[in-house]
């Protein structure tokens, strides 16, 4: 069991299955925390990420997952994979030329914490604003990824400290001018080529609107239940999230698969063997049966996001009028209540040996059969909604919260991994959380991630080539002395550096 405390006195971090379904679960009495309030990218807009209100927030989901469509991810596939061919174009512009016919050159260390960010933000740029921002080749805006890491960074404090946050971000007494005044300037240049851009592509909307991409389909989309369709303010804040969220966060799974693959010779070579004998050539490596049947490609994944989880810290939820049961406890209203997702993710009792890259752990056993939910390409039914909470009496005794056994309901965003019996634990990893605030764009993100690993591998070796991304021994800092560990800092996002990996052609090609 772990616990930990925030500064703030009402405030609660637990720890256990069933404390992620009861705070984030479908029709649970919490909602979002007043941190997610002081930030909204224009005044008195928000997107579907710091709205707090649950009939707002319900109403742009409606509609943004209309841009997340299987229709629309289908349509992006081209364009997903046109960047990660010119991924895979810089890293072999990397390895030398071969001298002769046994020639067997390896690339300088490539810092992959910044190609997969070039990657990503390559991606989503183009399929929100019509124009990728051509990181991969060319460095005129690579200053965006600092950019958006000071952004997260921001906001992480904001979560942290929302009464000091909770001024107009332009104020002249604004805390953003006075005391981080570099992040608040990073911020401000990201917000401005953000919106540069998404007007350049409502004004162009009526040439690319044959794309059919994100863009195309969230702005021609209507709210079923209301008819309305989203402002252009509205449009834009959507924008500048998928940017934010998009890149970053994808980011980090790819740099840690390939920081635990470059490690771990065992599961490297049989993901080799999964990719190069189920796909006879590179251009075969496209959304279909054949990439479905990787199973190891999707364990591979999975293991890498819990043990880097994307967002590792505590999402905040703030028990609402009534009181809520989380794990068996009352817990009285005005209370935030989170789970940290790198902690839970590396709980023992959930998943043995936790430091371990075991991607093994999330593949089925041989006898038993593969369900439709296994199909993380498609959008999942929606869990059914449960009942609320009864009323309770407010209370400002402390809490503990203890795991307990616990029997899912409803659709994870995941298959669920095994303990060594063979039985499934509770929904304890869920890199896309679950229930209504759940990451409208996993299909999209694990096509992604998917295609970029599989085209890497099929294409090119690669090894480590330093030690970036590891932790340190006798460094006297707690939780980052295992060597083995893809060491991330929690700043609402990931932050990350490397690994540094060598590249050289696959032999024969």
């Amino acid at each position: 069991m772990f616990r930990a405390y925030s500064l703030y006195p009402l405030r609660e971090n637990a720890l256990s299955a069933k404390t992620v379904a009861d705070i984030y679960g479908q029709g649970r009495n919490t909602q979002k925390s007043s941190g997610y309030a002081p930030h909204p990218y224009f005044p008195a807009v928000f997107n579907t990420h710091n709205c707090i209100d649950k009939e707002m927030h319900g109403r742009k989901r409606r509609i943004v997952s209309q841009g997340f469509s299987t229709a629309a991810i289908n349509s992006s596939e081209p364009m997903i994979i046109n960047h990660v061919q010119n991924l895979c174009n810089a890293l072999m512009k990397s390895i030398p030329e071969p001298q002769g016919l046994f020639d067997d050159e390896w690339s300088p260390p490539q810092d992959m914490a910044s190609w997969t960010n070039y990657l990503t933000l390559d991606v989503i740029s183009d399929l929100t604003y019509g124009q990728p921002f051509n990181l991969l080749t060319s460095p005129d805006l690579r200053w965006l990824v600092n950019a958006i890491v000071s952004g997260n960074r921001r906001i992480y404090l904001r979560f942290a400290f929302p009464a000091l946050f909770n001024v107009n971000p332009s104020a002249w007494y604004s805390p953003d001018k006075w005391i981080f005044p570099k992040m608040a300037a990073e911020r401000q240049r990201f917000l401005e080529i953000s919106t540069k851009f998404s007007e350049q592509r409502i004004a162009a909307e009526e040439k690319m609107s044959k794309r059919n991409d994100i863009m195309s389909a969230l702005l021609a989309a209507k709210d079923p239940k209301t008819g309305t369709k989203l402002s252009d303010a509205e449009v834009w804040g959507e924008a500048h999230l998928m940017i934010a969220a998009g890149g970053d966060t994808t980011s980090t799974a790819l740099a840690s698969v390939l920081f635990y693959l470059s490690r771990n010779a065992g599961a490297h070579a049989r993901l080799n063997d999964e990719i190069r004998h189920t796909f006879r050539s590179i251009d075969r490596i496209r959304q279909g049966p054949l990439l479905a049947s990787c199973h190891y490609l999707r364990a591979c994944l999975e293991e890498a996001m819990r043990l880097a989880p994307p967002a590792p810290g505590a999402l905040w939820r703030e028990v609402c009028a009534g009181g809520a049961i989380v794990d068996g406890r009352h817990i009285p209203a005005g209370y935030d209540v989170a789970v940290c997702q790198y902690a839970i993710c590396h709980n023992a009792d959930y998943f043995p040996d936790p430091y371990r890259f075991n991607p093994e752990r999330f593949l089925a056993s041989p006898t038993e059969e593969r369900s439709p939910r296994d199909d993380y390409f498609s959008h999942a039914p929606p869990a059914p909604a449960s009942t609320l909470s009864p009323p309770l009496s407010p209370s400002t005794l402390s809490l503990s919260l203890s795991p307990g056994p616990f029997s899912p309901s409803g659709t994870l965003s995941t298959p669920l991994p095994h303990t060594p019996n063979g039985t499934e634990t509770a929904p304890t990893f869920a890199p896309f959380l679950l229930g209504p605030r759940s990451c409208v764009a996993k299909p999209f993100a694990y096509l992604e991630m998917s295609l970029a690993l599989a085209r890497l591998v099929w294409l090119l070796e690669f090894q480590a080539a330093d030690d970036s991304g590891e932790g340190r021994p006798g460094c006297g800092e707690v939780g980052r002395e295992r060597r083995g560990e893809f060491q991330i800092v929690d700043m609402f996002s990931s932050g990350k550096v490397g690994p540094g990996l060598r590249w050289r052609r696959r032999g024969g090609m």
